[in-house]
């Protein structure tokens, strides 16, 4: 699992359980992302395999699984790969799956992998023995599923790491000096078909200001494959300079400095099976950046942002132009009063750490003299 948002919640989680004294191995593909991430990180024990088919990585994982005396075994993705077959010495450990989203519910996937990604669903459903859920709507299909469980299931949202959010006064300075004045409205997002729905919405929402003689800048802040296809969308629709596509912007460095310059950001969200299934990573930047938010009511957005976003009918783009120029109007005595203590990883390990205790799947600390 690579460049993927179960993969930053795997690094953050462990290096936070590690960092507290908590004994906890990641056992994660061999290759050179996973490998500098833990190269600095002696208090998360790193197993590594080599990649290869699905069938093989499954088996690999499974005897080094097998092979160990784990008090839990936390799953993160879905597929054969997250399929972890007992056996040997771990045959009674506790296994717990993590769900951030059912994608067997994405809409664009062919027939044949919706029907494996269900199957495939329905079998780690019926293996753990216990669950962690980002969203509502996936907590209430699990229990719907597996009504045994009881307290054995946690709702666990996706977060950001604390020092993700620091922007530079200087990238910031430079950045509202670049739009002369202009407030900008910024979407953050990879800019590929899979998000075509929003995109289209983006540049269509671009064209409505422009139409209307607004003075707004309507910036996207992302790369992708299919950036050119974009841009020629929004030529074919004539929205001039109102539209701007920044190309790649760094999480880690420059994200929080963008939101920061703009005024506005949006968030296209209707209110599709696997919308209203997930718990989108963006929105916790969004509600970090303390900037109004122009978005549908759905889901876990809605429930984060509450009453202090901007919300609008979903695909109506008109709206969807009224309410960002209300946002716009607010000028800079805006609040969403959302602490950034709840909206990071540090938070969410502490929640799956009384968790595993309350079950006895939690090993216990390290006393300090021991740690390194």
């Amino acid at each position: 699992m690579r460049h993927h948002a179960g993969q930053n919640k795997l690094y953050c989680i462990a290096d936070l359980l590690g960092r507290q004294g908590v004994p906890v191995a990641v056992l994660v593909p061999d290759v050179g992302e996973n490998r500098a991430f833990l190269a600095d990180k002696p208090h998360v024990e790193a197993l590594y395999y080599a990649p290869g088919s699905a069938l093989g990585d499954a088996w690999r994982k499974a005897r080094i699984v097998q092979e160990g005396d784990w008090s839990s075994v936390w799953v993160v993705g879905v597929g054969l790969r997250s399929f972890v077959m007992r056996g040997g010495p771990s045959h009674n450990t506790p296994i717990i799956k993590d769900f951030d989203e059912f994608p067997s519910m994405i809409g664009s996937i062919g027939p044949f992998r919706r029907a494996y990604l269900r199957w495939i669903e329905r079998q780690l459903l019926a293996q753990a023995d216990g669950f962690t859920c980002a969203s509502a709507f996936l907590e209430q299909t699990v229990r719907q599923l597996r009504p045994d469980l009881g307290t054995r299931i946690l709702r666990l949202p996706v977060a950001i790491c604390a020092d993700e959010h620091r922007s530079d006064p200087v990238l910031v300075e430079r950045l509202r000096e670049a739009s002369a004045g202009r407030p900008i409205l910024l979407y953050v997002g990879s800019v590929s078909r899979f998000y075509e729905d929003q995109l289209d919405e983006i540049v269509q929402l671009a064209a409505v200001l422009r139409r209307r003689g607004s003075s707004a800048r309507v910036r996207v802040a992302g790369s992708g494959p299919d950036l050119e296809y974009f841009r020629a969308k929004a030529a074919a629709a004539h929205v001039g300079d109102t539209l701007e596509f920044t190309g790649h912007v760094r999480r880690e460095r420059d994200l929080a400095s963008h939101m920061e310059a703009a005024q506005v950001l949006l968030f296209p969200f209707p209110a599709t099976p696997f919308n209203l299934s997930r718990c989108p990573t963006k929105a916790f930047h969004y509600a970090a950046a303390n900037r109004p938010v122009v978005t549908n009511p759905t889901g876990e957005v809605a429930a984060l942002l509450g009453d202090s976003a901007f919300y609008y009918p979903e695909r109506e783009v008109e709206a969807f132009a009224d309410r960002c120029q209300a946002a716009v109007e607010l000028g800079g005595g805006f609040d969403n009063g959302i602490p950034l203590s709840s909206l990071t990883w540090d938070a969410r390990a502490s929640q799956l750490l009384g968790w595993l205790d309350a079950h006895g799947w939690f090993p216990g600390r390290i006393p300090a003299a021991r740690r390194g």
